[in-house]
């Protein structure tokens, strides 16, 4: 640990691919789709209890009833089916509202932690006799951000010890990775040593920006950890056991009724379908909400932590590039600029019109 600091964290990369599709035009495509798919599951349930129906029409014959006894006990089944179908879309409904909020709250954290990197980079000082100190602080400020961003992602996993790809820490003082290794609050412990370097940086005049303009960064390290702190809520806090209790027990009780209520009620080969069918459809329902309900694991729908992480490095280090740094050189026309020509995104000339241009602006350009 002490000659190589970066072994601290797991830095292989074991990809969990989140399930990404295009519908296309009418969508049907995606019917035979298995990845992430919560049909194989349905059918477990599904086909052994259309089995036990087939078996109860032979074992019940004696008993099957016609008539208005038999719509009476499909009346009852499809009260039965019909409230546990809110029971299971309200479910699911806050199931998909904790997935959503999850993945914008890791997306703004990530926001406000680059713009605030972003800020840092472009106060750096232009002195040439500064050039080392910057490029050491710049370094050091991308390998913070990036462990940054990978332990932040570990806090909200449920395995805490999840390997994410970060820029190597080799050059990092080994004890003070020992001492990370041995906290539980590394995203704060990381954001304080990002706030005191920054201070130090600005004594050393290796950034050289005015108190106020350097006060932004600050600002925007600290609104994404809040963000960061809503996103734990989500990891901490699971869904109520109460009402996952109800679900689950409402659900085996179903698929105990089904069976015998479709072999009483109905003709063979139509019991085996409609128990078949009510069962992979409302278990089908229930998966569903099982798979959103915590957003931060490794399953095909879960959210795509580990490309959030590589985008995350990728963008670190396309701002320490010498062409980030210094933006683009611009020699004006007088004759043409003011015309405020227009072409296409790709390059190619515009069909619509050629020029975006105001009365005031022609007028000046004269």
């Amino acid at each position: 640990w002490a000659a190589h600091p970066s072994t601290i964290f797991r830095l292989q990369f074991i990809p969990h691919a989140m399930r990404y599709y295009v519908s296309g035009n009418w969508g049907l495509s995606l019917v035979w789709g298995y990845y992430g798919s919560v049909f194989p599951y349905a059918f477990v349930m599904a086909f052994p209890n259309a089995i036990i129906t087939l078996l109860l029409c032979v074992i019940l014959q004696e008993v099957h009833v016609t008539g208005e006894a038999a719509l009476s006990y499909l009346a009852m089944l499809s009260t039965y089916s019909s409230c546990l179908f809110f029971l299971l879309d309200f479910r699911s409904k806050n199931a998909y509202s904790r997935w959503w909020e999850g993945g914008t709250l890791l997306q703004k954290t990530r926001g406000e932690w680059f713009n605030g990197y972003s800020s840092l980079l472009a106060f750096t000082s232009t002195d040439p006799a500064k050039r080392d100190a910057v490029d050491k602080f710049e370094q050091c400020l991308a390998r913070l951000m990036s462990l940054q961003y990978c332990c932040a992602l570990q806090q909200v996993s449920p395995n805490k010890e999840r390997a994410f790809e970060i820029l190597s820490q080799q050059g990092m003082s080994p004890a003070s990775m020992h001492f990370l290794q041995h906290t539980s609050d590394k995203v704060e412990i990381i954001l304080q040593w990002i706030q005191r370097t920054v201070t130090l940086e600005i004594e050393s005049g290796v950034l050289e920006a005015p108190p106020p303009v350097l006060s932004r960064a600050y600002q925007e390290l600290s609104r994404g950890i809040v963000n960061l702190q809503n996103a734990r809520k989500i990891a901490d806090f699971p869904f109520p056991f109460p009402l996952v209790q109800a679900c689950s027990v409402a659900m085996c009780l179903h698929w105990g009724l089904v069976p015998l209520v479709c072999s009483m009620a109905l003709g063979m080969f139509v019991a085996f379908l409609v128990s078949f069918l009510l069962v992979l459809f409302l278990w089908s329902h229930y998966f569903v909400a099982l798979q959103l309900e915590c957003p931060f694991g490794t399953e095909a729908n879960d959210l795509p932590m580990e490309q959030m992480q590589t985008d995350w490095n990728c963008s670190l280090s396309q701002l320490t590039r010498v062409a980030s740094k210094e933006p683009p050189k611009f020699e004006f026309d007088e004759s043409f600029h003011p015309k405020l020509a227009l072409v296409m995104s790709d390059g190619s000339p515009c069909t619509s019109r050629q020029f975006l241009s105001s009365p005031t602006l022609s007028a000046a350009a004269a």
